[in-house]
């Protein structure tokens, strides 16, 4: 019986990529209770066994996808709300970890404003979240699905579909656009990509923060 080609082909393994900040993103969290992890990408096999872990519900939401179809002319009301169904969380649900992967990068300001003023009210002081972004408009970013391999390595495998075009925020940029969020620490990566530790802070005063 004759092998097909598709069936000589292996699944080709994710690449990994180092993460110095992700450890972090576990520190203190509260066992006692039953964790709601937000990640902003394609579930993720190895995201998913790394949860297993916990007690915890894992909610998927890839705004990268084809099916993702903000207009970008609609009112700010218009892309509050439009966030908000996609978020589909009940009142006063909080999150404990997003993971927003390049999200941020896809957005343009204001509907970067709008998506954050839709996650609002499910962040609370314990909500921490990590990102990537770029160093500079002059790195390119890489078009990947993420996931975590480990505290330490995360998995990144090419998507498939066209690109979404990129808004690269500065460090400066970024950290206004987030509002209610604070980029507590930052550091540089392979390829110029910068990965970011965001904790919940609606203090005026931001508190001393560790870049690089």
């Amino acid at each position: 019986m004759r092998r097909s080609y598709a069936q000589d082909l292996k699944p080709v393994p994710p690449a990994r990529l180092q993460t110095n900040l992700m450890a972090l993103l576990f520190e203190r969290l509260r066992v006692d209770k039953q964790l709601l992890v937000l990640d902003m990408g394609p579930a993720s096999g190895a995201t998913v066994r790394l949860f297993n872990q916990f007690r915890c519900k894992l909610k998927f939401l890839d705004l990268c996808g084809d099916d993702f179809a903000l207009d970008e002319n609609a009112s700010h009301q218009e892309m509050v709300d439009y966030f908000r169904s996609l978020l589909d969380l009940n009142a006063g649900t909080k999150i404990d970890i997003i993971l927003f992967w390049d999200l941020f990068n896809y957005l343009q300001p204001a509907a970067l404003t709008a998506f954050n003023e839709a996650l609002e009210p499910h962040v609370d002081n314990s909500t921490r979240g990590h990102c990537l972004g770029v160093l500079s408009s002059r790195n390119g970013l890489p078009f990947y699905q993420y996931g975590i391999d480990n505290l330490t390595s995360l998995t990144q495998t090419d998507r498939c579909g066209v690109q979404p075009l990129v808004y690269p925020h500065s460090l400066r940029d970024l950290s206004s656009l987030l509002d209610y969020f604070e980029i507590d620490k930052s550091r540089l990566m392979q390829d110029g990509r910068i990965e970011y530790l965001l904790f919940e802070n609606r203090n005026p005063n931001p508190s001393s923060a560790q870049f690089f």
